[in-house]
């Protein structure tokens, strides 16, 4: 029996989702690092004119002293806290820009040559972005420390990366909806074959289609394949049997009139009966492989439409005087066509064999479970007494050896029909004084 997995464009579609949020997380990763390095780049870049422009107003006097010419200088390094700052300082030399007020930054001595750019912890509010180098000038050291607040930069990116990630949270939704149209376009190229199959259980034959995607097209040529060799080889297997069994008729026609020359009058009936006995199974292969129809691998079971041909089969090679009344579902039930026939042919032909007057068939599910089904036969015969009914299901056993028709193995078919279903078969005595059979079935797949 084979295991439900879910459905495959739930999974799809889950997957896909995974994959698209795990982009988009990438995605939201490489925004920020790239938009975050961009800006720092651009301020650092400023950093570097402001950075010329200092070292070039650093003038040596002849007063034999250091001396910054802030003329040329931005006025934003005037006014307090105003986020533009600079310190240059060398030993005992220091300048520092006014903007500074009363905060003491942290100023590196780096040799000549030596670059250190970094963000600072925020202070006064302020998110900073210092640029520190060495340098010589006049044959002297300095350290040059510059820094910018980049607050409003970061806030303009939050503001910015906000806007993305409510841009790609509401695009999520429309891509799944695009993605499911997607998908059920796709799967619908499917349609056609699954309607085929479910067509081809419930015993029409149907051609599988021929246009279907390339992914599953080996698929359907391989069921297609091993329905048709299904087909052939139960085709071959009851034509051989039916030939079998016509082939066996010409010895047995030999065999009678042996019986009949014989000299010895014993012998001679012993013949007869070894005869009539080898008849009666011959013509019971017969009537089996005739009652089985044809083949159809995978085709469900519909009582409404193979009933009526199977009835009118029995009383033809039958009895034509009973009344025979069913109970059957519409549509397809979820069992094998040949299965089926093989079932109910083996138990209508015990039944018709040995009714009175009526037969009952019911085919009803045996409860809230769609897969589990009763099939009850049952007779107005003479039935079967009550420490024999157990006999019943034994290959080959025979309660009514006075009647002498029929080998036996009908029964035990039956059973082994049912155990290949998970079912059981039951037997009792009817309502109407015979034979009743209650077989219990359980469907190897849902019903489509």
């Amino acid at each position: 029996m084979i295991g439900r997995v879910g459905s495959l464009e739930s999974r799809i579609r889950r997957q896909l989702l995974l994959g698209l949020l795990a982009v988009m997380l990438v995605l939201l990763a490489v925004v920020h690092f790239s938009v975050t390095r961009l800006t720092q780049s651009f301020v650092a870049s400023q950093l570097a004119d402001d950075a010329e422009n200092l070292i070039a107003a650093l003038e040596w006097g002849a007063d034999k002293r250091w001396s910054l010419n802030t003329s040329g200088l931005a006025q934003a390094y005037q006014r307090v806290h105003s986020g533009h700052y600079y310190m240059l300082q060398s030993g005992t030399t220091r300048f520092r820009s006014r903007s500074l007020w009363d905060t003491e930054p942290h100023v590196n001595t780096l040799a000549p040559g030596k670059q250190l750019i970094q963000l600072q912890a925020p202070v006064a509010g302020q998110h900073w972005l210092v640029v520190e180098q060495g340098f010589v000038k006049e044959g002297q050291s300095f350290t040059l420390w510059l820094a910018e607040d980049i607050t409003e930069l970061r806030n303009d990116q939050q503001r910015f990366e906000f806007s993305l990630l409510l841009l790609l949270g509401l695009s999520v939704p429309a891509l799944l909806l695009l993605q499911r149209r997607v998908l059920q376009r796709g799967f619908a190229r499917l349609e056609p074959l699954r309607q085929a199959l479910a067509q081809q259980q419930a015993g029409e034959a149907v051609a599988l289609p021929g246009d279907v995607p390339d992914e599953v097209a080996p698929l359907v040529a391989s069921i297609t394949q091993l329905l048709h060799q299904s087909g052939q080889q139960i085709s071959r297997s009851r034509m051989a049997l039916g030939n079998l069994a016509h082939e066996l008729k010409r010895p047995l026609q030999q065999l009678q009139w042996m019986a009949d020359q014989h000299p010895d009058p014993e012998q001679g009936q012993q013949l007869t009966q070894l005869y009539q006995e080898l008849l009666q199974r011959v013509e019971r292969e017969l009537r089996r492989a005739r009652i089985a129809g044809a083949p159809g691998p995978g085709r469900q079971f519909v009582p409404e439409a193979e009933l009526p041909h199977l009835v009118q089969l029995l009383k033809r090679i039958g009895r034509a005087d009973l009344n025979f009344v069913s109970q059957l579902p519409s549509g397809a039930v979820p069992f094998d066509r040949d299965d089926m026939l093989e079932l109910l042919g083996n138990l209508l032909d015990n039944a018709w064999r040995h009714a009175g007057s009526r037969v009952h068939l019911a085919l009803v599910p045996a409860g809230p479970d769609p897969r589990e089904w009763w099939l009850i036969v049952e007779d107005d015969g003479v039935g079967v007494a009550s420490e024999n009914l157990h006999q019943l299901s034994a290959r080959g056993v025979r309660i009514d050896e006075n009647n002498g028709d029929g080998s036996g193995l009908g029964l035990s078919i039956c059973r082994a029909i049912a155990d290949s279903y998970a079912g059981t078969v039951e037997f009792g005595r009817s309502e109407m004084g015979g034979l009743k059979v209650q077989v219990t079935l359980k469907a190897t797949w849902s019903e489509t």
